[in-house]
């Protein structure tokens, strides 16, 4: 069971310094914000690249990478052995799988759509770790885009669970929810 995260006022001046220094106010604290990066945890699962090779990569998910870029891109990046192999994988869905930790260690993984060419989300739990590792993918306006599709495929390969999450409609929930009120029987 978890236990109940201190106050504010109960933490050592040098742990709220430390707090301070990474960005946490006493107002984030209370709301609760993730702790990861004051504990230097922030990157915990992923691969250490270069500052050039993520923002590479970033460039990339987000399509905003020149083809020159690409190339530069594709020849930094170091193509994880446990990719399946004849699978036609493209350099930035590469280039984010290489950041990745083994996929033998992962026990399932989400996937959350984004609308347009907005980069989706990675979800991956893995067997033994606290925190899960989140990464953006190429987007591609739906699974039919190339790059999730490929993502699919390669999860697919290799056999591990995922789902895919949907986003939620909130216009089609405020609706119905208005709509079984207003069919309700008053007293």
């Amino acid at each position: 069971m978890a236990r109940a995260r201190k106050g504010w006022d109960q933490l050592s001046p040098a742990y709220r310094d430390r707090l301070k220094r990474s960005g946490i106010t006493k107002k984030s604290y209370i709301a609760g914000v993730d702790l990861r990066a004051a504990r230097g945890k922030k990157t915990e699962g992923l691969k250490v690249t270069a500052k050039t090779q993520k923002a590479l990569t970033q460039k990339a998910v987000r399509a905003e990478a020149t083809p020159q870029e690409i190339r530069q891109l594709e020849s930094m990046i170091i193509r994880p052995n446990w990719l399946p192999k004849g699978l036609p994988v493209r350099t930035e869905v590469a280039a984010v799988m290489a950041t990745l930790p083994n996929p033998k260690t992962w026990k399932h993984t989400y996937l959350t759509p984004a609308k347009g060419n907005a980069p989706w989300t990675l979800t991956i739990y893995r067997k033994r770790a606290k925190y899960p590792i989140v990464v953006e993918i190429p987007g591609g306006g739906g699974a039919e885009g190339e790059a999730p599709r490929e993502v699919i495929d390669i999860l697919k390969a290799l056999n591990i669970q995922y789902n895919a999450e949907e986003e939620i409609n909130y216009d089609d929930i405020f609706w119905s929810v208005m709509d079984t009120d207003m069919k309700a029987p008053k007293k």
